[in-house]
Parts: C-alpha cells; structure tokens; sequence
C-alpha cells in the first residue's frame, strides 16, 4: 500500500495544557492534500480524578461527539463526555453522563455507534431517549446498550463476540454493524455483525495493520477526502494505531494509500478511534495515548482547486 507523508508540526509538551484547550496545531497530508489540523487535550474531561482520559471510543450524531475510554478511576471514570463542538470543531465545552455497571464494573466501551434505523440491536424512533451500542474488551468481550436519557442505568443486551473487536459503527446502507477485528500480531480484519442478533457474519476482509477505530460516512464525504471515485453508497474510515488512516469501501475494497500521520502525532500517540462531522466537514481522529483529540479540517469540494487558482492568479500578476 502506498503511503502518503505528512507535514511536520511543533506540538506543546505533554501534559502542560489544561482540559478543554488547544495543545497544538498545524497541517498534514491526506491523501495528497495538505489540511490543517487542531489538536486538543482532554486528559481530564472525564472527571476530575480522571488524568488519562484519550477517545478511545467516539462517535458523532446530530451536532454532538460522544466519547468514551475504559471504565477505571484514572481514565473514564465511569462517564461518558460530550462535546458540541460547532462549525469550527471547538472542544472546548463539554457535559459527562455517567454509565452504569457492565461485565467489569462501570462500563467503559472501547468503541460506540448509534443505529439510527429505528429497528434492530440498540435502535431508537423518534421522540426517544438516544442510544448507544458500544463494546467493551475490559473483562470479558462483549455488546451493551447504553440509554443516555438515563445515567446510571447499567447498559443491556449484553452478548459476547470473539475474539477481541476494539470498535463498531452502524452501516446503515447494509443493516449491519461493522468491527475492526484482532489477528496475531498487528494483523486486523473487517468484520459484520448482525444488525439485531449481533451474530458474527462469515467472510472477513484485511484492514491496514493496527486498525483501532472505524466509522462510516457517505459516499461523497470520502470521495471528497481522498480524491477518488466510491462506487459504494457508503464507506469505512479507519484509523491504526500505528498513525495511519485509510478508506475502504463496505465490499472492504481499499480507496487510494494509507495516510501516515507519524510525523504529525510525534511523542506517545495512538489513533483508537474516528468520527466524522460530515456537515461541517470535520475529522476527528481519537488519540488514547496522547490524551488528545485531534481534529482535521476536509475542504469543500473545489475548495482546493479555487485556491490553487487564486495561487496561479498572484503568480502571474507578480511576473506582471
């Protein structure tokens, strides 16, 4: 697979920034665009006692990112954060609901997903609380279903999928939930599940190795990110955490290279997880290790190529 470089930056130092604020910025390439990058730490988001807080499960729906990390006293205690983050992707405010028990105490899914169908596991309708599905790998592998409209309560349905999955996001063009699954090594592999039993699906497809966290998106958002054509009517954005993204289409066909944000995620960083804002054109790449969230800009369509002919145009009335 090809891979793509990215640009430099200067972050601040770990752990000097407060919660709620911005710790770095700068740009890197996706996909052979250059877009502009703003990382926030959230090391304390989670409660007050909690210093490790990292994204590791995260999801975005109508305006609001959910995120979510392992249920001890130090990382999530226990709390789901939310964030309404606005056009510009800001961080900065945020609200905590607290889960209840899970397999292992409080529950602290490494990844989560809403299915929005109105049908099936962990679906709602209108007028209804919002609910979760998450997954969690901290004593025993398995499903759960957590209603925000009631804090404490103790997620349900729980069931147990193997081996290890670290993330789910709902596919709505398929009816199914889609997992990054565990191979030896750094080895992961694309996986469905059943959109209401949860039932492991035969047939598996390689991700890139590493891959932590998956959502899904339109078409036209990851035609817009990598450059390419999509012939399916939706697609897979993955992140590894060995940073790397990469796109695939829901037949598990990988569009253009693999983004290689080493340069940019300098010191200890991993990507565990990924959610899109597709009306405001927003990534948010989750990074467990480095406390942070690190959100990237995607341009509008013929936003690059208006500027590269505002570029041309002061060129030629400089050679004037």
């Amino acid at each position: 697979m090809r891979t793509v470089a990215s640009t430099v930056v200067v972050l601040a130092a770990a752990g000097l920034a407060q919660a709620g604020s911005v710790s770095g910025s700068g740009s890197a390439s996706f996909f052979g665009s250059v877009l502009p990058i703003t990382t926030w730490n959230i090391a304390t988001d989670a409660a007050a006692t909690s210093t490790e807080f990292g994204a590791e499960g995260m999801a975005f729906l109508n305006g609001t990112l959910y995120v979510t990390h392992d249920h001890d006293s130090v990382r999530s205690a226990g709390n789901l954060v939310q964030y309404t983050p606005g056009a510009g992707g800001n961080l900065g405010a945020f609200t905590r609901t607290q889960f209840g028990s899970g397999p292992a105490g409080l529950w602290g899914p490494e990844g989560i997903t809403f299915n929005t169908s109105g049908s099936g596991y962990g679906s709602y309708g209108a007028g209804t609380s919002v609910k979760l599905v998450g997954v969690e790998t901290r004593g025993t592998n398995s499903f759960g279903v957590f209603d925000t409209g009631a804090p404490g309560s103790n997620p349900a349905d729980i069931v147990l999928p193997a081996p290890e999955i670290d993330d789910i996001t709902w596919v709505p063009s398929l009816g199914l939930f889609a997992a990054p699954e565990e191979g030896a090594g750094d080895a992961s592999n694309l996986r469905f599940f059943d959109g209401v039993t949860m039932a492991t699906l035969p047939g598996m497809t390689a991700l890139i190795d590493g891959t932590k966290g998956i959502t899904t998106v339109s078409a036209a958002f990851a035609s817009q990110l990598t450059g390419l054509p999509v012939t399916t009517s939706e697609a897979l954005i993955v992140v590894s955490e060995l940073k790397a993204l990469a796109v695939f289409d829901t037949t598990g066909v990988q569009i253009g290279g693999t983004v290689d944000l080493s340069s940019y995620l300098t010191g200890v960083s991993e990507l565990e997880s990924v959610a899109v804002d597709e009306l405001n054109n927003l990534l948010y790449l989750g990074d467990e290790a480095g406390r942070s969230i690190h959100v990237v800009t995607v341009p509008v369509p013929g936003a690059v190529a208006l500027a590269g002919i505002a570029l041309a145009g002061v060129a030629r009335r400089r050679r004037a």
